[in-house]
């Protein structure tokens, strides 16, 4: 997948279906923001991230890898 856009709809293994609320280029600044708990998804290209907002409720990112 070449390009993921924000409010994008992705399937990863831990947690079903997400939505995509932030895209980064470098994984040191997803890290930054928090967003830290793996999400075990094949995405050619792409890493997604989760990070919590509270007990029940979280966030996740697309992160672009490296070349």
């Amino acid at each position: 997948m070449d390009k993921i856009e924000l409010g994008a709809y992705v399937r990863t293994e831990r947690f079903c279906t997400v939505t995509i609320d932030a895209i980064f280029s470098e994984n040191d600044d997803a890290v930054k923001c928090g967003y830290t708990e793996p999400t075990h998804t094949k995405i050619d290209g792409w890493e997604i991230k989760g990070k919590s907002i509270d007990c029940y409720h979280m966030r996740f990112a697309a992160i672009k890898k490296g070349e």
